[in-house]
């Protein structure tokens, strides 16, 4: 990177930031249409080459904004945009190559194919986001800038960024700020397709852990050891439920959970409560005296803070998980009368 680069992107205030900072936070982003222009294809010539972006929400996770014939070494993509993206474009051949790139509504954006390779160009958030490098000093820029710059439009892109790879996959890097920055960012900006698909990316994740039940071992109020493979080992099917007395939701499941519990208890069915109360009598007191609950009961005291609640990426209650003796995830966040009538379908009346 050379020092000019370097000096604008230091001290960056461009026309297009300035926009859209305007416009994310007045709500009067439009759709303006963005066009891609991509040359020196010559060696894929009468192929397709394809702009679109990873949508975890969609059969083969990848949204097609537009594909074009490449002429002449030349081809031109273009798509109605609302707001900044960062987009994908892939030569549709056998190992075609690919760019990415961040496109912007209204813009003018160029591809450069060089032999197997191409290259993207074009645009403010391109300069400021996706030329940062991938050491320690690219990473702290990104982070610099997800959390304290004045564009929002600029801050979403750089946690998008922050997530992915080079090659385009995302990465298992979120952490409790990156996550904070968001929910701020999701305020912020309202109807946000990068805000989006970086909660699909998260939910996505959430639904692959959900059905990959892990072991974990809590004790009970007596202090004894509780392991979740003996328990899944001697029930036909487990419930596993996150609570806490606070937690009014919680607490209004327990008299659906009584019935479910004494109706199916002896087919088979258990369940393992996972308590997340910040003091242990409170959760004493809760079990014990206000609510009778007569089911395993466990905790490690440590609230949401609890490893087991972080393996199972729980972040909010209440949620639970009905597991199969084998291990595997049957049913989730079964709410009311649905345990009853879950447990009815699989075990019979």
């Amino acid at each position: 990177m050379t020092a000019n680069v370097v000096d604008r992107l230091a001290g960056f205030s461009g026309t297009v930031l300035a926009l859209g900072t305007l416009l994310a936070t007045s709500g009067l982003a439009e759709t303006l249409e963005t066009e891609v222009m991509a040359v020196g294809l010559d060696a894929y010539e009468g192929e397709l080459i394809e702009f679109g972006y990873a949508d975890p929400r969609q059969a083969g996770g990848f949204e097609v904004l537009d594909l074009a014939l490449i002429e002449d070494g030349a081809a031109t993509l273009r798509a109605s945009l609302a707001a900044p993206l960062g987009a994908e474009f892939v030569v549709v051949a056998d190992d075609g190559p690919r760019a990415h790139g961040i496109v912007e509504p209204g813009g003018r954006h160029e591809i450069t194919a060089d032999g197997p390779a191409m290259a993207f160009s074009g645009g403010d958030y391109q300069a400021l986001i996706e030329t940062v490098g991938e050491d320690e000093t690219g990473a702290e820029r990104l982070r610099d800038i997800y959390r304290t710059h004045e564009d929002p439009l600029a801050r979403v892109l750089a946690l998008r960024r922050a997530w992915k790879d080079r090659t385009g996959a995302w990465r298992e890097t979120e952490d409790s700020e990156q996550l904070a920055v968001l929910a701020e960012l999701d305020d912020a900006l309202g109807d946000n397709l990068t805000v989006d698909l970086i909660n699909a990316v998260i939910d996505s994740r959430d639904e692959a852990s959900a059905k990959a039940i892990r072991d974990f071992t809590a004790f009970n109020l007596a202090g004894e050891e509780v392991r979740l493979r003996d328990v899944l080992r001697d029930n036909r099917y487990t419930l596993v439920e996150f609570w806490a007395s606070w937690c009014g939701p919680c607490i209004a499941e327990i008299p659906h959970l009584k019935e479910a519990y004494e109706r199916f208890r002896e087919r088979g069915f258990e369940i393992l409560a996972v308590n997340l109360d910040d003091e242990p009598e409170d959760w004493r007191v809760a079990s014990e005296e206000d609510y009778a609950i007569n089911w395993l009961n466990v905790s490690d005291n440590q609230a949401f803070g609890s490893p087991v609640a972080k393996l199972y990426r729980v972040k909010a209650i209440p949620a639970n998980f009905l597991v199969s003796t084998e291990g595997d995830t049957v049913a989730r966040h079964l709410r009311g009368t649905n345990v009853s009538d879950t447990l009815a379908g699989l075990l019979g009346e």
